[in-house]
């Protein structure tokens, strides 16, 4: 065999004609003994690894006869080879198989926030209610109380790993995460979790142009890490609730104003209170049609590139009731009209004026 390629039987103590069984109890034993958690030699964790590696190759049928007709001819770039296929199947693995768990992430947190259209508009704070894990003021996040309490993991007799899959190849084991060893002195306000649920109230900043469907990010305000992990951030998707008065067309505002039947054949002055509250002097042109609409730029919705338009559509307020007077009013233009009751505006306008008295 060359010096370059490396002997997994050796590895593992083994002869080369040693059965899948002899194998397994070679990896078992070598696992518990070079376990980081629980050999302090500054090698243990490659020696581990090497171990791991050994197993993976040994254990499968497949790759063992690859690797042994390579052993046989002792060709170094066809070992190259061999080693270049697993290797990265190897590292993915190894990953989830450091000497204990990391610390993790906490979870981001996604809810729906509403927001009325001056909130959106021009922003605001808002108090958000919701539930969220935290660390365990007990234990303060460990799980545990005092020093921990190891016991050897009896699903895994202390190695940290378990044979399962299609390739027999050692995973982290589900009982003890990895670890080899169990902890007995759990805390028992949050479960050895670390963790407990909390409902709270935080105040969150809304920015002014805020858009229906957008995200708000707010970091650090999700579910709290596992073993000192970084907080998992708050995703507020906003909604924009139904206005009486306005209803938002990408950046522009749109509103409906009634006018008198004076005002649309004369024409006049009226006043509309913005988004804002700003009151606007809007100026109806005369013989103003049902429907017509008077756009007023810079009155819209406010956006980084400014403020839209407001657009006023006009509708004409016919009253139910009137009295005698108006009503002799109405019956005389009725009747300067005709039955035809068709006429220029000019026409029109001149006539309703000369109905008004002096």
């Amino acid at each position: 065999m060359r010096a370059g390629i490396k002997d997994y039987y050796a590895v593992l103590g083994v002869d080369r004609r040693a059965t899948k069984d002899d194998i397994k109890k070679a990896y078992r034993r070598l696992a518990r003994e070079w376990h980081p958690d629980v050999n302090p030699d500054p090698k243990a964790s490659e020696r581990f690894r090497e171990i791991n590696e050994a197993y993976h190759v040994l254990s499968d049928e497949e790759k063992r006869s690859q690797y042994d007709r390579i052993l046989q001819s002792g060709d170094e770039k066809s070992y190259r080879d061999f080693m270049e296929y697993i290797q990265d199947f190897l590292d993915s693995i190894w990953q989830g198989m450091r000497r204990a768990p990391r610390p993790k992430r906490g979870q981001d947190i996604r809810l729906r926030i509403e927001l009325s259209l001056e909130e959106a508009a021009f922003g605001c704070e808002k108090e958000i209610e919701y539930d969220r894990w935290t660390d365990c003021p007990s234990c303060e996040g460990l799980g545990y109380v005092g020093e921990p309490e190891k016991v050897t993991c009896h699903a895994c007799e202390g190695t940290g790993r378990r044979v399962s899959g299609i390739f027999s190849f050692p995973r982290p084991c589900s009982v003890c995460k990895g670890r080899g060893y169990i902890i007995r002195n759990l805390c028992q306000a949050c479960g050895g979790r670390g963790r407990v649920a909390k409902h709270g109230r935080v105040r969150v900043s809304i920015p002014p142009g805020t858009e229906e469907e957008e995200v708000l990010r707010v970091k650090g305000l999700g579910h709290m890490g596992e073993r000192g992990g970084e907080p998992g951030d708050l995703y507020l998707r906003v909604v924009l609730k139904p206005h009486k008065v306005f209803k938002k067309v990408n950046k522009d505002l749109h509103t409906e104003k009634f006018i008198s039947f004076p005002m649309a054949v004369l024409g006049g002055m009226l006043k509309v209170r913005g988004l804002d509250g700003e009151e606007i002097e809007v100026f109806v042109q005369p013989g103003t049609e049902c429907g017509s609409t008077k756009t007023l730029p810079g009155y819209g919705y406010p956006t980084a590139d400014g403020r839209g338009n407001l657009v006023i559509t006009f509708r004409i307020e016919v009253p139910k009731l009137v009295d005698s007077k108006v009503r002799g009013l109405l019956e005389k233009l009725a009747k300067e009209l005709g039955d035809e009751g068709v006429e220029t505006r000019r026409g029109l306008i001149e006539r309703f004026k000369g109905l008004l008295p002096p």
